[in-house]
């Protein structure tokens, strides 16, 4: 009987483990894992809620002195993230506009009158164990990053442009967008491609709003050295064949606008060769075969 009671208590005891709520068993797993004492280099000091000394020099008070080292200086306190990427989306020691003071909401502190980490970071929060980084910016969580911009800034102020979208509402073209990527606006009507200017490399101006990175498309860098010979053949047969251009840069490499046409239908006539893929899938010059058509597959 006795070795029935102790057999009983050794199974309650390993299914105690699966009984447990899961916070419970996501404590313990933390707990299990070694932190060092003293951080090192690799030791990330947020969400532990263990190493607060090394940003306060006592124990801060609600509402009263923080105890902040480096007199406060956050580029110092956190010296791990600056300096590590130019994305940063947003400059720091500067001092708020007067006409934009009142767009800040009231939870988000300034010190000294100037943004900090801890103005859109609620860095207390980091502090705290078993906290994430989607629940550090004040007020989160929210549906979109951007979200939590507008907290500040005017929405209107900063809706996408669309820079393919060049016809006005009443069927007339948009100059200012033609300027987008070209230095004068072209002859929409009788202009050739050798005949107009850009402001500047096209591949640059496209990524300005398409990052693609990597090689593009099917792993296969077509801009990094000009068509073979064999190559332009084919290109000037699609372009007779299917009433088309496939402009070259003038280094006679691809760039972007050889595959795609970046104007919205009804810029150019549609009679005209460079009119041919507008507003299409992708806006491929030759809708949907480019690829095949090209490659003779």
């Amino acid at each position: 009987m006795r070795k029935k009671r102790i057999l009983f208590l050794i199974i309650l005891l390993s299914f105690w483990g699966c009984l447990s709520l899961p916070e419970e068993k996501e404590q313990e797993t933390a707990m299990s894992k070694a932190e060092p004492a003293v951080p090192n280099e690799n030791t990330n000091i947020h969400f532990t809620g263990r190493y607060c000394s090394e940003c306060h020099e006592g124990t801060p008070v609600k509402g009263g002195d923080i105890y902040l080292k480096y007199n406060g200086d956050y580029q110092l306190l956190c010296r791990c993230h600056h300096g590590m990427s130019p994305g940063y989306c947003h400059p720091l020691d500067i001092s708020s506009e007067p006409n934009e003071k009142s767009n800040i909401p009231a939870d988000f502190p300034l010190r000294g009158g100037k943004f900090t980490c801890d103005t859109c970071h609620d860095v207390y929060r980091q502090c705290q164990k078993r906290q994430f980084d989607r629940y550090t910016l004040r007020g989160a969580p929210y549906s979109r990053k951007t979200d939590f911009c507008y907290r500040c800034h005017d929405k209107k102020k900063y809706q996408e442009l669309n820079a393919h979208h060049q016809i006005k509402a009443d069927g007339t073209l948009d100059v200012k967008m033609c300027l987008y990527c070209h230095k004068n606006k072209p002859d929409e009507k009788t202009a050739t491609y050798k005949e107009v200017t850009f402001i500047g490399d096209m591949r640059a101006l496209c990524r300005r709003c398409h990052p693609i990175e990597g090689n593009h498309p099917a792993d296969f860098d077509h801009m990094a050295a000009p068509p073979s010979a064999k190559a332009l053949r084919r290109m000037a047969d699609m372009e007779t064949t299917y009433d088309i251009i496939l402009p070259l840069a003038k280094d006679g490499r691809m760039t972007c606008i050889t595959c795609h046409n970046p104007h919205e239908k009804n810029v150019i006539p549609e009679d005209k060769p460079s009119a041919k893929g507008a507003d299409s899938k992708y806006r491929e010059r030759l809708p949907g075969i480019l690829c095949i058509e090209c490659h003779r597959m």
